[in-house]
This record gives structure tokens, C-alpha cells and sequence, in this order.
């Protein structure tokens, strides 16, 4: 079975500063609608809680969605309607960084 790496779309990353407030950013998503994947990496001292959104209207995140760990690298497969990502911490304040393309 080939590993499908990740390779991004251009040099474009949303980089978002976070806080215990939710913010959010748009995302570098392809001209073409489909299926993509966005990497996203915590540069934070603690855990950073992600969601993705299909506008800056519905980007907000809490501290039940998804954890990305201080230091964690993680990728994921989304729609083509999604164009936004929001990102909150418990505490502190930091930039969590994402990244689109294709592959794992």
C-alpha cells in the first residue's frame, strides 16, 4: 500500500495567534472545489482546541473541539465547503499554525 505524504498547496499557512478567546482565520483552500487535507501544527505550551468552518461566521471554537497537544502536529481530511478554521486555549496564548494540501 503507498504512503500518500502530505505535500501543500503553494507556501501559503494561516497562521493564527490564540488565546482563551476563540479566533479564527481563512484558510489557503484550492481554487477547485474538493476534498483536501490541512495540517496543523500547535506552537503552543498547551493543548489547542481546533475546529474547521465553512465561514468566519461559524468559526468558533470551544474547549470541547478537537485537541491538537503543545507541540502537535496533526492532519486532516476536509470538506470542500470549508474555507475557515478557529482555534482556542484553556489558558496562555500562542499561534497555531495550518497548513493545506494533499496527503497525509
Amino acid at each position: 500500500m503507498p504512503f500518500d505524504l502530505f505535500t501543500p498547496f503553494g507556501s501559503n499557512t494561516t497562521a493564527i495567534s490564540a488565546s482563551n478567546v476563540s479566533a479564527s482565520g481563512a484558510l489557503n483552500a484550492p481554487t477547485t472545489p474538493m476534498t483536501y487535507s490541512v495540517r496543523v501544527y500547535n506552537a503552543c505550551s498547551v493543548a489547542a482546541f481546533i475546529m474547521f468552518a465553512a465561514s468566519s461566521g461559524t468559526a468558533t471554537a470551544t474547549t470541547s473541539h478537537m485537541p491538537i497537544p503543545s507541540g502537535g502536529v496533526e492532519t486532516f481530511e476536509v470538506s470542500p465547503s470549508t474555507t475557515h478554521a478557529a482555534v482556542i486555549l484553556a489558558s496562555s496564548t500562542g499561534t497555531v499554525y495550518f497548513t493545506t494540501g494533499r496527503g497525509a
